[in-house]
């Protein structure tokens, strides 16, 4: 039997390890591109969340299709309720000194960021063209946020107090969301018209 000559004998080929690992490069670069098409058309649409109905508070008026948009923030009013003449907490009570109205927000973070909602820049718009900022005192009491972190694709619920004079009508109210990251000047409103 005739051994091969150690002297010829070279390093063993590599060559079946890289063509098999240059072989899984290119699938994966393949499949990428695939893995981000969504929305492609073919695919049937995702469904609904099924977020349990509540019920509407006493005398609150349900608006429906009142959203609107500033930077990252969707919102959205769910419930309203104008012309109340006092407020009651779990340790204290007010009357109002012309009457409040209370806007139910839905918020909803749609951008890839933290926004945070700020309640003192909210803004109620009556029907003779004031504008009104939020009531401190109802909304202590209340226990509603002053400032609130809103996760991305986080989304929230609360109310929104705010002292008018008496006898004044809601037209709108003016939503701020924050600037998004990079943005320079502070997001243009959203205007929801009420009631």
């Amino acid at each position: 039997m005739r051994h091969p000559d150690p002297r010829t004998r070279g390093p063993r080929p590599r060559h079946h390890a890289s063509t098999a690992l240059a072989g899984a490069a290119l699938a994966l670069a393949a499949a990428l591109p695939l893995a981000g098409c969504s929305g492609s058309g073919h695919t049937a649409s995702l469904p609904d969340y099924k977020i349990p109905a509540e019920k509407a508070r006493e005398g609150e008026a349900v608006p429906e299709g009142r959203t609107g948009k500033s930077a990252d923030m969707r919102f959205t009013v769910v419930g309203f309720r104008e012309a109340m003449t006092d407020v009651m907490g779990t340790h204290a009570s007010m009357n109002a000194k012309g009457a409040f109205t209370r806007v139910r927000v839905l918020a909803v973070n749609t951008g890839r960021d933290i926004q945070v909602f700020d309640t003192w820049r909210q803004r109620l718009v009556t029907t003779d063209g004031a504008t009104h900022s939020p009531d401190v005192n109802a909304t202590m009491i209340k226990r509603q946020p002053e400032r609130l972190s809103v996760g991305a694709s986080m989304r929230v619920e609360f109310d929104l107090w705010f002292d008018v004079p008496r006898g004044a009508r809601t037209r709108a109210v003016r939503l701020y969301g924050s600037p998004p990251v990079g943005a320079t000047t502070d997001p243009a409103p959203a205007e929801i018209k009420l009631p």
